[in-house]
């Protein structure tokens, strides 16, 4: 075999491996089925291919069927757990070479008809595909430890309240660790811990972004559950911007592959709802995860968590020992996918153990813990299977990670009480970054009712909004560190504008047909937490979250803060204002876009003008205070304007979504008639408008 093969089939098994595994699937059934024809009906057969179908020939020809049954059932009980059983296939596969053979000189010697030819071409390529799948498992087979040698702490040895040493031996510390031994003046020696969540973790992404924008820097980065596809794209090298391009470019359905159609044959055997191969094959090619990267960085220390299952211990396994299985196994969430076998041992996600490991950052010499979370923690009940597999979910993580918080408390206390804690001459302080409000749980990415680049801006905007009120001092250490607003927004939806904008001008007109004008887009995501509040509140303000397209200052700007107001009253009863507010920062300065659109009936049809246009000033400063820099129209199309509409979602069910969808349309619509029928009416009533519109 030539060198370059391996690595060709091998290249091939990532691309087409699902398919390949069908192959060998219809490979099996047909050379089960063909052997108990054999077996049953040899007489048959034997005449169909023009040869002798005697008594002895037929009893021959059974024998021959009973083997093939045997083999053929031998491929596909190898393909329930193909590492486990490479054999299968190298034996398959030269019964298929053999019986490829032993056709053909068949009908050399004029046994067989040349008709059984098309029965060797089958074997052939039977056996081409079995050894050729043989191979590629023997590639990918890679034999290192995965396991920590076990704590030498002497039974009995009790030295403190706190079990877990700041740090171990063979750990390494953070790069310039020892500067910080130095004096409290030091630069904190910081971790970022990635914790776990689904699909969802396109939200960290976000989060990462606005901290490096922010100048943050991390010396350790750990990862669990869906935490440790985030470390490991930033650790293959990508920067947070190319994450969370990525992310929103991402074909969601790839994270879902079924399991060989056989397995679902006896579902009270089943090991899970599905299988790693479209995480393998499409997902992690797409975001840049590049193990060989991962291992071979050198610009911080990272950290897998995997559960061992045979143990029912968490590892947390440096990013130089990591490998693409390790990866699989540490988002093996049990139910929706399997195990992974490695090493003679099973590994699987963690996340019912802990879904984020705080004290690996501590005993690695950390002294500024920053977590990202996105579990949900409130004090609503979820009900149906789905739901309360996510209640237990939540219960173990918060659980686990309240566990930790108690420990680095009393590790603090001891700190400030004088006693020595080698690695952390100063008390550990905890920052945690998380949503407002419950993020929407994995079906929602999956169905489209949530966006890759709605999670990444409002991660974007989280962590701004926790940086803007962060305390040195960190977060008190307690169980409500974790708790978020009780329920989702009651009514989400996505709004795309864009048009020309120029720099240098102040009249938006000016700016729109300026012959230097630029195309400027914002992608919204436009959410109203409780629809009752809205209604009442005068200026009807949501929260808003987005990025922004400008070449001039940017191809993608994430927005720190942003606020919208469907309708704000002026001193005059007949026009309303919709505005927009957008703060972000591009080329280290701060802007603020400005946007409006007037609501008045003017002579003529201009509801449409009035309603899907945009007239922004561009500011420069946090606020519609600073100097306008640049000014345009913004403009709202039919498509997009469909899209704004079937992008509505309310996270209440049934009946109460509906109606919570209708309210908002009733407001909009009954706003518009009570303006835009004034002059129909002769403008008599002007002055009694529809205040009570729902």
């Amino acid at each position: 075999m030539s060198p370059g093969l391996p690595r060709r089939l091998e290249r091939l098994s990532r691309t087409h491996g699902r398919g390949w595994r069908w192959a060998l699937a219809a490979i099996g059934w047909i050379t089960v089925v063909s052997g108990v024809v054999q077996m049953f009906l040899p007489g048959t057969e034997l005449r169909l291919m023009q040869a002798d179908a005697s008594a002895a020939p037929a009893h021959f020809f059974r024998i021959v069927g009973m083997f093939m049954v045997l083999f053929g059932g031998l491929l596909l009980h190898g393909l329930h757990e193909p590492r486990a059983n490479p054999a299968a296939f190298l034996w398959s596969g030269l019964q298929k070479v053999g019986a490829c053979l032993m056709v053909a000189v068949a009908v050399a010697r004029g046994l067989l008809s040349p008709v059984s030819l098309l029965v060797a071409a089958f074997d052939a390529l039977s056996a081409a595909l079995v050894l050729g799948f043989y191979v590629t498992l023997r590639q990918r087979e890679q034999v290192i430890s995965v396991l920590k040698p076990p704590s030498e702490v002497e039974p009995g040895d009790d030295t403190g309240p706190v079990s877990v040493a700041p740090i171990e031996p063979g750990v390494e510390p953070f790069a310039g660790s020892q500067a910080a031994f130095q004096g409290e003046a030091a630069e904190p020696r910081r971790s970022l811990v990635l914790a776990g969540g689904g699909m969802r973790v396109a939200w960290q992404s976000g989060v990462l972004r606005a901290l490096t924008d922010k100048g943050l820097t991390f010396a350790h980065a750990d990862g669990t559950s869906g935490g440790i596809i985030t470390l490991a794209m930033w650790l293959s090298g990508l920067s947070p911007a190319e994450m969370c391009e990525r992310w929103r470019t991402l074909r969601v359905k790839d994270f879902v592959s079924l399991m060989p159609l056989d397995a679902y044959a006896r579902p009270w055997r089943l090991e899970a709802l599905g299988d790693a191969d479209g995480i393998v094959e499409r997902v992690f090619p797409h975001l840049g995860i590049d193990v060989d990267a991962v291992r071979a960085s050198r610009e911080r220390a990272g950290t897998f968590n995997v559960c061992d299952f045979g143990r029912k211990t968490n590892e947390a396994i440096p990013h130089t020992d990591v490998d693409r299985d390790l990866l699989v196994a540490g988002i093996s969430l049990p139910l929706f996918m399997p195990p992974v076998s490695k090493d003679g041992r099973l590994y699987l996600d963690s996340v019912w153990i802990q879904d984020a490991n705080v004290m690996e950052a501590v005993r690695r010499g950390a002294d500024e813990v920053w977590v990202v979370w996105c579990i949900g923690n409130t004090s609503g009940y979820g009900k149906g299977f789905f739901h309360q597999y996510v209640n237990m979910i939540e219960l173990s993580a918060n659980g686990a990670l309240f566990a930790q918080l108690e420990q680095v408390r009393e590790l603090n206390a001891r700190i400030l009480a004088g006693e020595h804690v080698p690695g952390h001459p100063r008390p550990i302080v905890v920052h945690l970054i998380k949503p407002e409000r419950p993020l929407p749980l994995d079906p929602d990415f999956y169905a489209g009712h949530v966006t890759a680049a709605s999670l990444i801006d409002q991660g974007y905007s989280d962590a701004c909004r926790y940086l803007r009120s962060a305390d040195p001092q960190g977060l008190p250490l307690n169980p409500e560190i974790t708790q978020m607003t009780e329920s989702a927004p009651e009514l989400t939806f996505r709004e795309t504008m864009s048009g020309p904008l120029a720099l240098g001008t102040t009249d938006p007109e000016a700016g729109a047909h300026d012959g230097r004008s630029t195309l400027f887009t914002m992608h919204c995501t436009i959410s109203i937490d409780d629809m009752d509040a809205f209604v009442r509140d005068p200026s009807h303000a949501a929260r808003l979250v987005a990025h922004i397209q400008y070449r001039p200052l940017g191809d993608d700007l994430p927005v720190q803060q942003g606020s919208f107001n469907l309708f704000r009253p002026t001193d005059d009863p007949t026009t309303q204002i919709m505005s927009y507010g957008l703060n972000f920062q591009a080329h280290d300065r701060e802007y603020y876009l400005e946007g409006t659109k007037t609501l008045h009936d003017d002579a003529g049809p201009d509801l449409w003008r009035d309603t899907t246009r945009l007239y922004c000033h561009l500011h420069e400063g946090t606020d519609a205070r600073g100097p306008v820099v640049g000014s345009g129209i913004l403009v709202l199309s039919l498509r997009e304007l469909l899209q704004l509409v079937t992008s509505m979602r309310s996270s209440r069910e049934g009946v109460e979504g509906l109606q919570i969808i209708t309210r908002f349309g009733k407001l909009f619509m009954g706003a518009l008639w009570d303006l835009y029928s004034l002059r129909a009416r002769g403008g008599s009533d002007a002055k009694e408008l529809h205040e009570n519109e729902v």
